[in-house]
Parts: C-alpha cells; structure tokens; sequence
C-alpha cells in the first residue's frame, strides 16, 4: 500500500534545522529544535536526516564507504562517521588522543568534532521515534539521477541540476519560501533530497547502503 501521510526531509545549516515537507504543496520550515520541528507536522510516516544516526564502535563504518563509492565524483561530501568513544571525548585534542588507538590512527575533522553535537540531538529523536531514518542527500540525488552528478552543490549548474531532479521526481521546490527565505540554498536541496527518499521509505520503496539492512536498525543510510 502506497503512503499518503506527510514526510519530512531535515538538514542542518548555521542558524538551525531546515525540513522540506512533501504531501500536499512542498513546504519548507526551520527551528532551532529538532524534535519540536517534526512535532509541528501532524501524521507524518516518516522523517529523514541527514546526519548520522548509530556512529561505529570502531571504523569506518560500511555505510559512509558504500556512500562514497555510490556518488562517486562527490565522495568528499560523504563524511566518515568518528566512533562512538570519538565523539562522546571531552575535547578536541582528546578526540584525536582516542582517534588515534583506533585502526588507521586518522584524526578527524574540526568539521567533524564540531557536528557531534547534532549527531547527539538526532540520536535522542531518533532513539524515541521510530520514524527517523539516515538519508544522504548526495545519495539520494544520485538514485535520482540513475548516475553520479557531474556538478557539486555549490555550483550553478549543480543546483539547477537538484533542482530539475527534484521536479522530475514529484518534489519541485517554489521559487519563493516563507520562514526559510534566508536559508542558504543547498541547504533547502538537500533537505529535499532528504524528504524524497523518507517518501520512498514510507512507501517500503527504499534501499539502504549496505544493502538489505533491516528497517528500523540504525548504521544505513537510506536512500
């Protein structure tokens, strides 16, 4: 049976959180809280985030590698996971203290250390709401494309690509939002690749990297 209910596709950007609303006219709202952003939507089947949910005991994890080699050309905006003793460090420095025992000895990212956080609030919604799923935005758009994007995000003719993908695939963005006007744009794209691969999860559409995991488990990435 095919979902109607309203889904959520949820990215993060420098003032807070930015979700796409597919069912109904596409809607594009923000909040500063995670949880309380997927509450103001009534009924919906299924939310997705891009950020990860269930970091590795060790690493890296299967998921972030398989994600890398789907987008290919856009690798480099699939982030290795740090494991979980990795993030929960008290400091940076002592991050990369823990980082360094594990196999391969890699430091990570000040990008990386800095979204811990928000790794954190997710996994609090998530371990609650059964609903909330890991999407890779750059994932998703490649499943729509059926081949790797030839332009990153950032670029014109990247965007006007997410754009038209977006159409194609029943999730068209208007030209003008309301409260998330001042979002940055790749913000808004992302978080409606999100929201399209949570409609395919509704659905029992989706797939996940590594293939055949089990829905509900965290560690995939869907798409």
């Amino acid at each position: 049976m095919v979902s109607d209910a309203p889904v959520m596709g949820v990215d993060w950007y420098k003032a807070g959180w930015v979700a796409v609303v597919l069912g109904g006219e596409p809607r594009v709202i923000v909040g500063a809280d995670l949880g309380a952003l997927v509450a103001r939507i009534e009924g919906v089947a299924c939310v997705g985030v891009d950020m990860p949910i269930g970091p590795p005991e060790t690493g890296p994890r299967e998921s972030d590698l398989r994600a890398r080699a789907f987008v290919g050309p856009r690798r480099n905006s699939v982030f290795p996971t740090p494991p979980r003793a990795v993030l929960e460090a008290a400091s940076y420095a002592e991050a990369n203290e823990r980082a360094a025992a594990f196999p391969g000895g890699k430091k990570i990212s000040q990008q990386a250390w800095a979204l811990r956080r928000n790794i954190a609030a997710v996994a609090a919604v998530a371990d609650r709401d059964p609903r909330v799923i890991e999407v890779h935005p750059e994932v998703s758009f490649r499943a729509m494309a059926g081949e790797p994007l030839a332009f990153a995000k950032t670029t014109w003719n990247g965007q006007a690509l997410r754009r038209a993908l977006l159409a194609r695939h029943d999730a068209a963005l208007p030209d003008e939002l309301d409260e998330a006007g001042g979002v940055p744009p790749a913000d808004v794209l992302d978080a409606a690749a999100v929201a399209w691969s949570a409609r395919r999860h509704a659905r029992n559409e989706s797939q996940s990297l590594p293939e055949g995991w089990a829905r509900g488990m965290p560690g995939a990435i869907w798409y």
